[in-house]
């Protein structure tokens, strides 16, 4: 696995370097690119975002393979090929079992914190749902998720100001300056999906069922989640980490919303080190913005984005760089750039992924349906300035 993301990392960057030719040899001739360049470009481009998105699912399935076996050997479970395919086939025994009517409904799930553990043990059909879930929802891979038991409103504590200091002469009075405390509450949207599969699918012991049901469920409500905790209005859904973004730097008028080098740069300091200076930093934005963002340059012809080696994130301006498909493309008024402070952001999730069957609602196309349902709620808890928002300017 090793070799293969080196391979596709030496690939991506040698693009990177015939993409800047081109770039370069515009800019030295004081013009935009040609019709032919443009669509030289937008090949590159578009081929280093298809070799970056095989490199990250490469690294995560070997984090989940580091995972899983940790997790086995806390459990004392054998760490042997042969362990691994019992379970994978227990799984798939389970769904089985569900199709034929074996048994009526079964949960994969992980354990939910509580004020006494936050150990989280998951199975493998757990795992390959929220995979799939996570690859559909960059929101939900950057921020903070809490798992809990029951689907009361949860609170979040959080400090909306802190405590101010002051000189005082001496023998003089110390003013009382208190930090001023709020809370954030999460609930529990549902969402559901529903997954039909035939009889002749069910009883193919060739097929891997488990594994189909995942990708689809997983797939469903990673897109819907994703939407919902990227722009939502928190009106019968959760908040999403757009929405919930305060104002970094608008751009000038007379462009269409597109963004400068300038503007990126300015938007990197409208967050305080307070928040830079911590883990989670980085940006978000869709293809199309990532596309211009990587024809920019600083005052000293430097470009702003770097691509990322040995499976490492893009980075921009030094910070890795996300791309999230329900952001906007810059445009008038569009927010299309954030940057910030990421796990600011809470995603609260109830007990476990469910799953649960169904002869009837399909008898007469001799189909099973599967109900997946997972409850979460979403805010960014820190409002004050931990991510901010670059939108186009309105005219």
């Amino acid at each position: 696995m090793d070799d293969i993301v080196k391979n596709l990392s030496e690939d991506r960057a040698r693009a990177w370097e015939e993409a800047k030719v081109l770039l370069d040899g515009a800019a030295s001739e004081n013009r935009d690119l040609s019709a032919e360049e443009s669509e030289a470009f937008d090949r590159i481009n578009a081929d280093l975002d298809a070799k970056d998105a095989r490199i990250q699912s490469i690294l995560q399935a070997e984090e989940r393979a580091r995972n899983i076996e940790e997790s086995r050997a806390r459990l004392g479970v054998r760490p042997d090929f042969e362990a691994r395919e019992e379970e994978v086939d227990q799984d798939d025994l389970t769904v089985r079992r569900l199709l034929n009517g074996e048994i009526r409904s079964a949960r994969f799930e992980k354990r939910a914190i509580s004020k006494s553990s936050a150990t989280m043990v998951p199975t493998s059909v757990y795992d390959r749902i929220v995979e799939h879930l996570v690859q559909t929802n960059v929101v939900r891979d950057h921020a903070t998720v809490l798992t809990t038991s029951a689907g009361e409103t949860l609170s979040v504590p959080k400090s909306t100001a802190n405590s101010s200091a002051a000189i005082i002469s001496e023998g003089g009075q110390i003013s009382e300056s208190d930090p001023t405390l709020g809370t954030t509450s999460l609930g529990a949207y549902k969402y559901s999906v529903l997954v039909a599969l035939t009889a002749e699918l069910a009883n193919d012991s060739s097929l891997d069922v488990a594994g189909f049901l995942a990708r689809q469920a997983g797939t469903a409500i990673g897109v819907a989640t994703r939407g919902h905790m990227t722009t939502g209005d928190g009106s019968s859904k959760p908040y999403g980490l757009v929405t919930r973004s305060t104002a970094g730097v608008t751009g000038g008028t007379g462009v269409t919303g597109a963004f400068t080098g300038d503007d990126l740069i300015d938007l990197r300091y409208a967050v305080t080190s307070s928040y830079t200076s911590q883990p989670g930093v980085g940006w978000m934005m869709n293809s199309t913005a990532m596309a211009a963002a990587r024809k920019l340059v600083d005052s000293n012809g430097a470009y702003l984005f770097a691509p990322g080696l040995n499976g490492d994130v893009d980075q921009l301006l030094g910070f890795p760089v996300y791309l999230n498909d329900s952001m906007a493309s810059p445009g008038l008024s569009a927010k299309s750039v954030l940057f910030g402070h990421f796990p600011s952001y809470f995603i609260r999730e109830v007990n476990g992924i469910d799953i649960a069957v169904s002869d009837d609602l399909k008898f007469d196309y001799d189909q099973r349906v599967f109900r997946v349902q997972l409850r979460t709620d979403a805010d960014l808890v820190d409002t004050t300035g931990a991510v901010k928002h670059f939108v186009g300017g309105a005219s």
